[in-house]
């Protein structure tokens, strides 16, 4: 059977460049019978024309859409992914009429239902894993209701043949990269490749739509494996830069050790990042992550304080976080990413308190304010201030008009090209302050 595989348009080019589409190869890993093309819109000039194009030479009997992601989820960058699956739909059955069109990935999981109400060009859909309904459903194009994990339509109606369990990951293939030129998604500076150490995942963040996706056991795959799909990509691509997309590569710490060894024991050159919990690892680790390639270490504890923390359903403490970030302090040559909520669930933020004073040095009662009241948005105004050096201090204050005990205070030269140590990754002028997340970057 001839299968086009096609990931899905986002509708505009993505600055970070393209992602790999690994869910794609996942499939087509366990595909390799039949005779398979991979499309991913996403690196083409002109998608639509590209894919109408594929239709009319390959002629596919099936057409897999993945949707990874309907949005940014970002508040200073709204965007909406899903916009776009709806006419990638109608494209594929107007060129191609009798063609079967089986959607699937973690976008269309999230809002199975939705997305088979509103699109009914959509044939099947491939609910969460698919990396076995997809071969028992070629096997059955028949009679699709006798596999699980499926949403089809019967009788005029849209139903779900019900859960499966999800597959023994460690079993599974090495996602078939070959299918698809890398040549676009590689480069020693690109976190477009992704490396899945595990599936699954035990944590309990309130917010986490992760344990939905793949549950909340841990599935791991074995180091050696993962250590030998990092050697392939280093020796049949020459890709050395990638990234561990697991939610949190440290859980288990033991599992990453192992891997990190792996890398280190086999000489591979090569430059990872990945996201790391917070309470769940150690300075030797770090370094020992440091030493196997990681180039950045991204923790998330989007809250600050024990209270948010525990309304957020985090496993750690405050005390916890602030020790990576002494750690951080220590090592060299690493980066390091916090990402925070701003007023998330059991915190009270009212808004915030800036003063500054020429020069360096300089404490909260001898600073001047920038500004009247209580800050809600932002201060800054283009030629506020004459070029030169200054001391800025930051305290928060609360609904009840408590003030941080310490001010934040930050040395800075305005008009100076680059300013480092400092918060990074917030647009004062086009969303105002605060932001509903900030991202707080430590560079050494």
């Amino acid at each position: 059977m001839r299968i086009l595989l096609v990931q899905s348009y986002l509708g505009r080019r993505d600055p970070h460049g393209p992602v790999f589409p690994l869910g794609l190869a996942c499939i087509a890993s366990m595909l390799k019978k039949h005779q398979l093309k991979l499309l991913d819109l996403n690196v083409e000039a002109n998608p639509y024309p590209k894919l109408k194009e594929e239709l009319l030479n390959f002629d596919p009997h099936m057409v897999g859409l993945s949707v990874r992601n309907v949005d940014t989820t970002m508040r200073r960058d709204i965007f909406y992914y899903f916009k776009e699956v709806k006419p990638t739909a109608e494209l594929i059955k107007k060129t191609r009429p009798g063609v079967k069109l089986v959607i699937g990935g973690s976008g269309f999981s999230m809002f199975a239902g939705k997305f088979m109400e509103r699109i009914p060009e959509v044939d099947m859909g491939v609910y969460l894993e698919g990396e076995e309904s997809m071969p028992e459903l070629l096997a059955n194009l028949d009679n699709p209701g006798k596999v699980r994990g499926l949403f089809i339509r019967k009788n005029g109606s849209i139903h779900f043949t019900g859960n499966r369990e999800f597959p023994d990951f460690d079993a599974l293939p090495m996602p078939y990269r070959n299918i698809v030129d890398v040549g676009p998604y590689s480069g020693r500076h690109s976190n477009s490749i992704g490396i899945e150490t595990k599936r699954g995942c035990s944590l309990r963040c309130a917010y986490c739509s992760y344990p939905f996706l793949n549950g909340c056991r841990l599935r791991l795959r074995s180091p050696w494996k993962v250590v030998d799909e990092i050697e392939q990509l280093v020796k049949n691509f020459d890709i050395r830069n990638f990234m561990f997309v697991d939610s949190a590569f440290n859980v288990s710490l033991e599992h990453a050790r192992a891997i990190c060894h792996g890398i280190i024991n086999r000489g591979l050159d090569v430059e990872w990042n990945a996201y790391y919990d917070s309470g769940n690892i150690d300075e030797d680790f770090m370094l020992l992550a440091q030493k196997a390639g990681c180039t950045h270490f991204s923790f998330s504890p989007d809250a600050i304080t024990d209270k948010g923390l525990d309304c957020l359903q985090k496993n750690f403490t405050e005390k916890d976080i602030h020790k990576t970030f002494t750690i951080a302090r220590k090592m060299k040559g690493a980066k390091f990413g916090y990402s925070f909520f701003c007023n998330s669930p059991g915190q009270d933020l009212k808004g915030y308190l800036i003063r500054f004073v020429s020069g360096t040095g300089g404490t909260w009662s001898g600073m001047a304010p920038m500004h009247e009241g209580v800050l809600v948005s932002s201060p800054w105004e283009t030629n506020l201030l004459a070029a030169g050096t200054y001391t800025f201090g930051i305290k928060a204050i609360d609904t009840s008009d408590n003030e941080s005990t310490n001010a934040l205070l930050i040395e800075a030269t305005i008009a100076d090209p680059r300013i480092s140590g400092a918060f990074s990754i917030i647009d004062f002028h086009k969303d105002g302050w605060p932001e509903v997340r900030l991202f707080a970057e430590i560079i050494n």
